[in-house]
């Protein structure tokens, strides 16, 4: 069961991609970018290299996953506890640390230079899902989740139900889909609702600088990394890549190297 569900999550994220692409575009929730086509080729593009990058380093995360197990690594490996209670442990803290990470990338300026590409876009919508760096790639997947692995002694079966649902999150996320209130409400109590995560692309650095959690919003609320802002009062992207210029995919993947965007 859980190695169908390893194997469905690469089907699962680009049908989702395919579905609220469709549905924001039937039904956008904010006004779409006036040349949608270019908006779309551009992140798409970056997104293509995100998605094999993430493919390669998710087969090197499966294997540190596998060789975990067989050593007994990390804590959850080293106290008896019932598999169930093992399980979600294992899937709260491995999103407590993606929390830790996602902050340090906005603190460090070194990581934020890399992590910015994704705050970058003034249009939110499916297409800003995958719109990373391939740096910032590496340092969250690669490096983080590698050794939050280890560290975590996170069994695979955590590991793939944590991915299952943190994808198909990812994507609903960034749509320019409008989701029910009630929904958002109560699911935000728990989940990184869509409309709790756009108030993290918030031009406003305050709302930038919070709403961390990729799944979970316990964290940001027990931190108070949290803001009562909502998504239609907010305006995306960041002032230095407020030109059509600094959205081109060559400059996107330049700008971390400049010493001026």
């Amino acid at each position: 069961m859980i190695d169908l569900l390893a194997n469905l999550q690469p089907i699962v994220l680009i049908v989702m991609l395919i579905l609220l692409y469709c549905i924001e575009n039937m039904l956008p929730y904010l006004t779409p970018p006036a040349n949608k086509k270019r908006h779309y080729g551009r992140n798409f593009t970056i997104s293509l290299v995100s998605f094999l990058l993430n493919a390669i380093l998710g087969s090197v995360l499966v294997m540190i996953v596998e060789l975990t197990a067989q050593n007994h690594w990390g804590l959850l490996n080293q106290i008896q506890l019932p598999f169930a209670v093992k399980l979600l442990t294992g899937i709260l803290l491995f999103d407590f640390g993606s929390y830790l990470t996602h902050n340090l990338q906005h603190r460090i300026p070194f990581l934020w230079r890399f992590h910015r590409i994704h705050h970058s876009d003034n249009h939110l919508n499916v297409s800003s899902s995958l719109r990373f760096h391939p740096i910032d790639v590496i340092v969250s997947q690669c490096i983080y989740q590698c050794l939050g692995v280890i560290l975590i002694g996170l069994p695979i079966t955590a590991f793939v139900i944590y991915g299952s649902i943190s994808i198909p999150l990812l994507i609903m996320q960034h749509s320019n889909v409008r989701f029910p209130r009630r929904f958002e409400r109560f699911a935000s109590l728990v989940f990184a609702t869509p409309g709790w995560h756009k108030i993290h692309h918030s031009s406003e650095q305050k709302q930038t600088d919070s709403h961390y959690g990729d799944v979970f919003t316990f964290w940001d609320r027990i931190f108070g990394t949290w803001s009562k802002k909502q998504p239609h009062e907010i305006e995306y992207g960041l002032e230095e890549f407020n030109q059509d210029k600094h959205h081109r995919v060559g400059h996107l993947l330049a700008s971390p190297f400049k010493k001026s965007t």
